[in-house]
């Protein structure tokens, strides 16, 4: 008997293995789908912030700084160059790294503003095809919840150990994932499981939650992945209800349609790709610092994408490779300038013989 439990049991997890794959496999197909998983590869090596570091992460820089500096380059290629940075970034990290100022939380800062500016891109794609791109999207933000929801299972139930109390406790919350919405219901019953854990104050039960690897962050993430559940199925409907009005009027949401849902659609790809160019930037500076100090840790240069936005000056073409520039970043190495404070615009550079014209300019971002 036990055995053909045990039988039963590997059958539906293998199962659900292949179920998650599928859906992993659909949602690489949806618009950015390629992009959005690169992302979220990397995030999920990462622990995750807490509402409060993403508050003061997103602070340094308001939405009309980031409105500003978005819309001056094109999101996709923007989008490749900064998720080949976040890569090397993850390479340098993992290694020796002395004197660079860059913390792993703002990296996971920066993934989050990469995955913001993916989505992003998914969703006017998605508005101005069909809702089977809806759909897409709504099976990432699942098959993402599904992987959310494992992790923090998993160290709740290694917290419960074998008390049955809260072995109960855990397969009560933990439900099941029939469909989205109870998908939804099981993330949030185990974020307050998690959170009940979190504030219980005995020196037993802190020292179990520290073992488990468990913050408040994960419980945070998995009420922000239910309420991520509810908006896909929200999009899904939206899409099928838009479907026919995109097809009698000639455009799409974001294409010159009537009323103002392009140009909210406008106004939140150009935030987010400004907000993601403004992380870069605090990348880019503290990379650059740190490498003054360390050779072996190199530079972040800006590309064709993202060089007109983030090193408005060109090189002196007589810049000798002496001064620690490697023969790939020469062409496009910022010149050395004092750090720019994080949450005060950058200024725009202009000729010098051009003073009036350089002063005015230096109010903008």
């Amino acid at each position: 008997m036990k055995s053909k439990d045990r039988n039963a049991r590997a059958r539906s997890g293998a199962e659900t293995d292949r179920h998650k794959k599928a859906q992993r496999k659909g949602a690489s197909d949806a618009p950015g789908g390629g992009e959005i998983a690169r992302v979220e590869r990397m995030l999920r090596l990462r622990r995750p912030l807490t509402d409060v570091q993403r508050a003061a992460f997103r602070s340094r820089f308001s939405d009309a700084q980031c409105d500003e500096r978005g819309g001056r380059a094109k999101s996709g290629p923007v989008l490749r160059e900064g998720i080949d940075w976040a890569e090397r970034i993850q390479k340098t990290l993992e290694g020796p790294h002395e004197g660079l100022r860059y913390s792993e939380e703002r990296f996971t800062w920066l993934l989050e503003c990469l995955l913001g500016l993916a989505r992003e891109r998914a969703l006017r794609k998605g508005a101005q095809g069909s809702p089977d791109a809806a759909r897409c999207l709504g099976e990432q933000a699942r098959a993402a919840s599904l992987e959310l929801r494992d992790d923090l299972a998993g160290m709740l139930a290694e917290l419960a150990g074998g008390v049955e109390a809260e072995v109960e406790a855990l397969a009560k919350a933990q439900g099941t994932a029939a469909d989205d919405r109870e998908l939804a219901a099981s993330l949030r019953a185990l974020a307050g499981l998690a959170e009940d854990w979190l504030r219980r104050g005995g020196d037993v039960d802190r020292a179990l939650v520290a073992s488990a690897g468990l913050t408040q962050a994960h419980a945070q993430a998995a009420w922000r992945s239910a309420d991520e559940l509810d908006r896909a199925a929200g999009d899904v409907a939206q899409a099928a209800s838009d479907a026919p009005d995109i097809a009698s009027d000639g455009a799409a949401p974001g294409e010159g349609g009537q009323g103002d849902t392009g140009e909210r659609d406008a106004t939140a790809l150009a935030r987010a790709e400004g907000r993601l160019l403004r992380e870069m930037a605090v990348a880019m500076r503290s990379f650059a610092e740190a490498r003054r100090k360390n050779r072996s840790i190199r530079k972040l240069a800006p590309g064709p994408a993202t060089r007109g936005v983030l090193k408005p000056r060109k090189t002196r073409a007589s810049e000798p490779e002496a001064q620690g520039f490697e023969p790939e970043e020469q062409a496009s190495a910022p010149e050395a300038q004092p750090p720019e404070p994080e949450g005060t615009p950058a200024a725009q550079p202009a000729p010098d013989h051009e003073a009036s014209h350089h002063a005015a300019l230096n109010g903008h971002a």
